[in-house]
């Protein structure tokens, strides 16, 4: 049915299933966290949709052997990306509300330009670009102000969360920024299939030394979550991410990193009752304006790496 629709039905749709489902994501990790340990949240999650992603693969006929080079090579981005990244993700989700944490996470494009503009061969930054990073210091300064004032109970949790989500971003960024540089000539879903495979093994086996498997609470509500971020999350938003990025301009897809964090907001208030500050609501505008002025002076002509899916930070 999809097929039949003309090309312009498709590509809304597809930015409808970007937008909605990877701006979803903070709400229902903060669901599938309510009584699962961080890395066992992790481990499920990446373990199923490497499944499901392995499956579409055979599915299309396509092996997923790689060369030795290729496979350990893939597995430090992965880790990078599903284990440091989203394990810290899901744990600072119990120290700050989700539209706080997509916030942070925002940030991931103006790091990864940062990297590029000082590591050699990598893509400087016009003055546009310079900017906006100037704008996110001052949108980030402006969010965490009201934890600096009063850096106490409450706020000495939200800072933890801060540093853990900046940790976040930071591992997310590095992994972006490797995955270019190694321009492995690997099929996206192959080289998706082999990062997130490798990241749930590490999450199982922090999950296993850590005892989550003895303190979880299993209920209907969290393996739920847990599914939804493995097939929509992962699996929906990341092919409707892939068409696009076939279809239109790279800028034009990469609005999803400004406007996943208003949907996060907007869910947030809606299921958790979440109210930002003034002052982080100041920020939160800050934020959205300087990723999208970065992302907007990028040069059109950069090439897409190798896995378009770490181009730009993706649904966590």
């Amino acid at each position: 049915m999809f097929s039949s629709l003309s090309q312009k039905s498709r590509v809304v749709i597809a930015f409808a299933c970007v937008y909605f489902f990877w701006g979803s994501t903070y709400s229902v990790i903060r669901i599938a966290n309510a009584h699962l340990a961080p890395p066992l949240v992790g481990a499920i999650r990446t373990l199923f949709s490497a499944l499901l992603i392995g499956g579409i693969c055979l599915m299309r006929g396509i092996r997923l052997r790689v060369s030795f080079r290729a496979a350990w090579r893939l597995a430090l981005v992965g880790v990078l990306i599903m284990t440091a990244n989203n394990v810290l993700l899901i744990w600072a989700e119990t120290k700050v509300a989700t539209g706080y944490a997509s916030l942070v996470i925002a940030m991931i494009p103006i790091l990864i330009a940062l990297m590029e503009t000082t590591l050699p061969g990598g893509e400087r930054m016009n003055l546009r670009g310079w900017l906006g990073t100037l704008l996110g210091a001052l949108g980030m300064l402006v969010l965490l102000w009201p934890t600096l004032h009063r850096a106490h109970g409450s706020e000495q949790r939200s800072l933890f969360g801060f540093l853990l989500l900046f940790g976040a971003a930071l591992s997310f960024a590095v992994g972006s920024v490797l995955m270019r540089r190694f321009d492995l000539q690997v099929d996206t879903f192959v080289a998706t299939a082999w990062q997130i495979g490798s990241a749930g093994v590490v999450n199982l086996i922090l999950a296993t030394a850590g005892g989550c498997f003895r303190t979880a609470q299993w209920t209907t509500s969290e393996l739920l979550a847990i599914v939804y971020l493995a097939v929509f999350g992962t699996v929906v938003g990341l092919s409707a991410y892939i068409y696009l990025l076939q279809n239109v301009a790279v800028t034009k897809v990469s609005t999803y990193a400004f406007v996943n964090p208003i949907v996060a907001v907007l869910i947030g208030v809606a299921l958790f009752h979440e109210r930002l500050a003034p002052a982080e609501l100041a920020g939160m505008a800050l934020i959205v304006a300087s990723v999208a002025t970065v992302i907007l002076s990028r040069r059109t002509s950069a090439a897409t790496p190798s896995d378009p899916l770490l181009e730009f930070p993706i649904e966590e």
